[in-house]
């Protein structure tokens, strides 16, 4: 059985334990370089997306999670398609350059704005209701993945919010903190072949 990570220093971790026990899928907080090697995909979640690169960094995961990102899945939620992204603003800060989208934080406003919404998400047959809390603006950039095709997944009011490139996925929304697992049960099903 495959087993599925969550980064474990930071951030919305629990509700991602949740969903994955209901589906019965093995998962581990990732902590360290030895817990990646454990792993089969990985999800960065949400929270404060540079406390986490903080840790990151101090425990010596920059080079490895981006060399896990190339050719394993990885889901970076929030916070987390903030680490994944090319480019980050408001303000900039170091990330895995795993996807070829630019972040711009907390663009849909504090955390006393937060919102829920029903998303048309077309991997899913129906529609999904996801949070937004201090949640990025996610764009495309010029592509630096030769032959990984960046697809936009969702939109809301116009605006992009769920990217998958290669074997990366980035959404602005939480999908974790309801009981609907279908987002989870196709990140689990996903190939680690590139799209």
């Amino acid at each position: 059985m495959e087993t599925v990570g969550i980064l474990g220093y930071q951030g919305c971790i629990e509700p991602h334990e949740v969903l994955l026990s209901r589906l019965g899928v093995s998962h581990i907080r990732v902590l360290s370089v030895a817990d990646l090697e454990r792993i089969d995909r990985l999800i960065i979640p949400g929270g404060e997306s540079t406390t986490m690169l903080k840790f990151i960094k101090a425990h010596g995961m920059m080079s490895p999670l981006r060399e896990f990102s190339r050719v394993r899945p990885v889901w970076g939620i929030c916070a987390g398609a903030i680490i994944v992204a090319n480019e980050v603003s408001n303000p900039s800060q170091d990330s895995l350059k795993a996807i070829d989208i630019h972040a711009h934080r907390n663009f849909y406003g504090p955390q006393t704005e937060s919102f829920s919404v029903e998303l048309e998400i077309d991997l899913l047959r129906g529609p999904l209701e996801v949070q937004f809390i201090r949640a990025p603006l996610l764009a495309p950039t010029s592509s630096r993945s030769e032959g990984k095709t960046l697809c936009v997944h969702a939109s809301h009011q116009g605006q992009p919010v769920f990217f998958s490139q290669g074997n990366v996925w980035a959404c602005s929304f939480h999908a974790e903190l309801g009981q609907d697992t279908a987002l989870h049960e196709e990140f689990v099903k996903r190939s680690a072949t590139p799209l």
